[in-house]
């Protein structure tokens, strides 16, 4: 039995299960962010770039 995810257009930000948009048809990538890591070895990077925007949204 096979694993059925969920999956987003990153143009239209549209839900489907297909791994291109039908509305668009652009490329549709799973929503879920990366799994955490304590050892991550990009965070000081990550941190950098968030705390650049001093408060700003990103």
């Amino acid at each position: 039995m096979s694993k059925i995810e969920l999956l987003r257009c990153n143009k239209c930000f549209k839900y489907t299960l297909k791994h291109e948009c039908d509305i668009c048809s652009s490329k549709t990538e799973s929503p879920k962010p990366a799994k955490y890591s304590p050892h991550d070895p990009y965070g000081k990077w990550r941190l950098k770039y968030k705390t650049s925007f001093k408060g700003n949204e990103i």
